[in-house]
């Protein structure tokens, strides 16, 4: 049975055009797959909007606006069911399995085997990959979007050496319009990057400046911009020495890389959500261009080609969209995609690691 059979069977319970009528002229009816109806707002786009999403609640179906060429157009589409929902203490027990498997990765990798290290090592990445996910679901909530609490991803450290993949929340109903898309997309960027100030802070504070010559780590992770400033606040010009780092600075470390790969405009991933809000009809552009350059930048630092295969996978490139692609953002929403921006500057690193050994070689050349 296709969708129109469908919907066409509902009308006789739910009066679609009774509905978008009340904030919206129907100039004409188009019977296709979907239902879809050309429309003029009868008071501004974004009030006229909001009184038929009202309407339809509880329907089962969702308003779609969009404009081409000039023209407003209402879709008619059929609410998603809810795939798989697990139970609340899913989530309980994926935030202790990760618990151990960061503190795992603590002891291990980031603290020389000190226990007590290891647990505030894995409680400080916790709050700042928990705080993320919290700044998405808090913004979502504010703006009537329905939102799991974080899902974290534990990852043994043998195989990841940070102990996991990060947190997730799924939206459980669509974003409304793009103001919200904006205020989402930002939030969980944002709340991380401030989490993770205080523990670079203090954790560059009780670091060591070492020649590079002198370290005794395989790895060197190269300081975003945003960690550089701190260390010259915190530590003085330290030259081009290495640092034996606190395993806080390590945990704020990787709360900023986390950021930087989640602000990047693709898709469905944090910079992509801005993305579509400020450029609804040329995103797609954005996405390409920048999975192209993530692509290139395998010459500068092989791990981008791992990142860019990844994000592919996960977004192919595309963004559904609010419900509402039609009103236009405000200056304060245009703003925080400026913000946005400069998160991006200030977390980014063209090469995040390198092998010590080969470091140490090239500063000698």
């Amino acid at each position: 049975m296709n969708d129109l059979d469908s919907v066409t069977r509902s009308l006789a319970a739910y009066n679609f055009e009774e509905l978008i009528a009340r904030g919206f002229i129907i100039k004409a009816r188009y019977f296709g797959k979907l239902l879809s109806y050309e429309v003029e707002p009868l008071f501004g786009h974004e009030r006229s909007f909001e009184l038929v999403l009202q309407g339809f609640e509880g329907s089962g179906y969702y308003p779609l606006y969009r404009e081409k060429n000039g023209r407003y157009f209402i879709t008619v589409v059929k609410r998603n069911k809810r795939g798989f929902s697990p139970p609340e203490w899913a989530h309980v027990l994926l935030f202790l399995t990760t618990l151990v498997t960061v503190t795992l990765a603590g002891y291990i990798w980031w603290t020389d085997g000190d226990i007590y290290l290891s647990v505030l090592f894995a409680a400080s990445l916790m709050l700042i990959l928990g705080g993320h996910e919290l700044g998405h679901y808090l913004a979502a909530r504010r703006r009537n979007v329905a939102a799991t609490l974080p899902f974290f991803i534990p990852v043994p450290p043998n195989i990841f050496p940070f102990g996991t993949m990060g947190a997730v929340i799924t939206m459980r109903s669509p974003i409304p319009d793009r103001k919200a898309l904006m205020e989402v997309g930002i939030a969980g960027p944002a709340m991380g990057f401030i989490l993770a100030l205080p523990f670079i802070a203090y954790g560059l504070m009780h670091s060591t400046p070492v020649p590079i010559e002198e370290a005794k780590d395989e790895i060197t992770f190269f300081m975003p911009l945003a960690m550089q400033a701190i260390a010259k606040l915190v530590l003085g010009d330290i030259g081009e020495a290495s640092l034996d780092a606190h395993p806080l600075a390590m945990a704020g470390w990787i709360g900023l890389f986390v950021t930087s790969l989640n602000l990047l405009p693709m898709g469905q991933l944090d910079g992509g959500h801005v993305v579509r809000a400020l450029f609804p009809r040329r995103y797609r552009a954005v996405y390409r261009g920048v999975f192209v350059m993530l692509l290139l930048s395998f010459v500068v630092w092989p791990g981008w080609l791992f990142w860019a295969v990844v994000a592919y996978i996960i977004t192919r490139l595309e963004h559904p969209g609010p419900l509402n692609d039609v009103s236009p953002l405000d200056t304060k929403r245009k703003l925080l995609g400026v913000l946005m921006l400069l998160l991006l500057i200030l977390t980014f690193m063209p090469v995040p690691f390198i092998s010590t050994e080969l470091l140490v070689e090239i500063s000698r050349e």
